[in-house]
């Protein structure tokens, strides 16, 4: 079971805001965590792109079965922009700290 993802919503996504919250380091397996979630997703946000332009090709009257197709890519695709935000924050917070503690950053 994933753990729950508690300084991200504590933060409201600002790594800014995190660091003064953070009490420790941000470990590289939580951004490559963030980003093999992100990428697992992707087969299923390109298969849902495919299958809403082939409904809207072929049947273009269908407009039950369109608006389904619409809400089950949107809910998707929300799932896969918390990810890229997680995965975005993580990796800003990890620069933040490498600032802060030796002035320079390697990303």
């Amino acid at each position: 079971m994933p753990r729950e993802a508690r300084l991200f919503e504590k933060s409201n996504g600002s790594p800014t805001r995190a660091l003064f919250k953070l009490q420790g380091n941000v470990p590289p397996k939580w951004i490559l965590r963030a980003r093999r979630s992100r990428k697992n997703l992707e087969p299923d946000v390109v298969r849902a792109l495919a299958k809403l332009q082939q409904i809207r090709r072929r049947r273009p009257n269908a407009h039950a079965t369109i608006k389904a197709a619409k809400l089950e890519l949107a809910a998707l695709l929300r799932t896969w922009e918390v990810s890229y935000r997680k995965e975005t924050f993580y990796n800003g917070l990890r620069t933040l700290l490498e600032l802060s503690r030796a002035g320079i950053s390697k990303r």
